[in-house]
């Protein structure tokens, strides 16, 4: 029992961070002004705590603009009347939730794959290579995610020029969501850092003793490289993997701008009740703390059995 609470602290710690965070603007805004009250944030937080435990209850606004035309003899003038509608929120969000979980957790491991590739790759060249690396990885990470994002789109722009194939769906249409595009731009800066840091690690690691045995042994320097550094510096890099998948969730906010992406984070912007972004906050991070927690238990114990 003692095992499951320790386990499950960290969830319940950031379970309770998302209500708090949720229930926020409660603290300053009032009826006509805004207005600092503890006590009805305090409501807000029991009242969101007790809608949460009834899921089939919670609601989600939609706006939706319908046509409008004036009466005759007006001129017939087309008009656009924004209505908003409210609606069950589940079983219509599990298939944003998924959207968006998935893009997240795919761009996430695709990050760590070529972050180790790379590294591997790296570690082979001399050591003058990994100097001129470092100082290009630290100008690509200065980059806005913009700029990423549009040499993406234009480069299929550029093909589909140049060939007639469309590579990638640009953005997202009502028939066929943006998949190719968002995953590789999504990964392109964490893929960075994780490299980047991978590169900082592994120079701390060359020079300790076990690296020293291994070559006195006669192993060859991809044999060691292999086995020894890059496993070492991966479970070193795990710690970092939190910090991947928020900035990860925090590029989610640009993109689904960019691509016209149905996801999580345009509902969040959008005006809902409290005890629906707490909902949709929880069903989002939820599997990314999953992930993270899963892939660094199988990293640690990878490396004990190893150590043993």
């Amino acid at each position: 029992m003692k095992k499951l609470f320790v386990l499950m602290r960290p969830y319940l710690l950031l379970s309770i961070g998302v209500i708090l965070l949720s229930a926020t603007p409660s603290l300053f805004a009032g009826e006509n002004t805004l207005k600092f009250s503890l006590f009805r944030y305090g409501q807000t937080v029991i009242e969101t705590i007790v809608q949460l435990t009834k899921p089939h209850t919670l609601t989600l606004y939609t706006q939706t603009q319908t046509l409008a035309f004036p009466k005759m003899p007006e001129n017939r003038s087309v008009e656009f009347l924004d209505q908003i509608t409210e609606r069950p929120l589940f079983p219509e969000v599990w298939s944003i939730v998924i959207y968006t979980a998935g893009l997240i957790i795919a761009s996430f491991t695709i990050a760590i794959i070529m972050a180790i590739v790379l590294g591997w790759m790296t570690e082979l060249l001399p050591s003058i290579f990994k100097k001129v690396l470092l100082k290009c990885c630290s100008l690509l990470e200065s980059m806005p995610d913009l700029f990423f994002v549009f040499c993406i789109q234009l480069f299929v722009v550029w093909i589909y020029k140049q060939t007639g194939w469309l590579a990638a769906n640009p953005f997202t249409s009502s028939k066929e969501p943006a998949l190719l595009i968002p995953l590789a731009t999504l990964s392109i800066v964490p893929g960075i850092y994780l490299f980047r840091m991978m590169l900082l690690l592994s120079e701390t690691e060359v020079d300790k003793d076990y690296i020293t045995f291994a070559r006195s042994k006669g192993i060859s320097k991809s044999a060691i490289i292999l086995k020894h550094l890059l496993s070492n510096t991966i479970s070193e890099l795990s710690t970092h993997f939190p910090i991947i998948m928020l900035l990860l969730f925090s590029q989610m906010v640009v993109l689904e701008y960019l691509f016209n992406m149905n996801g999580v984070i345009q509902i969040l912007l959008s005006e809902q009740p409290y005890e629906t972004k707490a909902m949709l906050l929880l069903l989002i991070v939820t599997p990314l703390f999953a992930a993270v927690k899963g892939l660094q238990k199988v990293i640690f114990k990878r490396r004990y059995i190893h150590a043993e």
